[in-house]
């Protein structure tokens, strides 16, 4: 599904995929959903620190979810054109939205994505919207340096889409953790 094509000066292509940096809500360690919060002062320098690590890279198109946190994150990293696509604002945690993520919580919310409850977009919903978009960018994007600031729920669908889609895929044992303005990176 992802190729290893490799652009005209013998580097590979890559997907760069960039979590946003530290919001109020990440630094209480609350769900932030839609909330369309504002980086802190710590987010801004995790941003300005990831443009640092990027500077140098040539982006052939620029993808980020709407919302503040993450718009704020993708300006301070990049200075040309950003498409801004829906499919990556973060799931939506209905009645949950700013919860404090104690172990009760944070069971009632794997029950409500399972389900489609309490206002929670299903995790079903979710990674579709998000494998969707990732089709876009591996169809139309392939052989390209793509980077793309989304969150944290986000980071948990494009593994899932890289990995090849298994049937057997766990969300819960396959999980990774991208700290925020942190960065994963596929071959594209």
């Amino acid at each position: 599904m992802v190729c290893n094509k490799k652009k005209e000066n013998g580097v590979n292509a890559m997907i760069y995929i960039v979590r946003h940096g530290q919001t109020e809500y990440t630094l209480q360690n609350r769900y932030n959903g839609g909330t369309d919060n504002d980086l802190t002062p710590t987010g801004i320098e995790q941003a300005k620190a990831q443009a640092e690590n990027l500077r140098g890279i040539h982006f052939d198109a620029v993808f980020s979810s709407p919302l503040k946190r993450t718009k704020q994150t993708c300006e301070i990293i990049y200075k040309g054109k950003i498409i801004f696509d829906d499919r990556l604002v973060e799931i939506n945690c209905g009645e949950l939205e700013g919860a404090h993520k104690t172990p009760e919580v944070i069971k009632a919310f794997g029950q409500a994505m399972i389900t489609g409850t309490r206002g929670v977009e299903s995790l079903k919903d979710f990674v579709k919207r998000n494998c969707d978009f990732c089709d876009m960018v591996v169809k139309g994007y392939k052989g390209n340096n793509v980077l793309i600031v989304a969150h944290d729920a986000s980071m948990q669908a494009f593994n899932y889409y890289f990995a090849g889609m298994p049937k057997d895929y766990d969300f819960t044992k396959n999980a990774i953790h991208v700290p925020t303005g942190g960065l994963i990176t596929f071959d594209n």
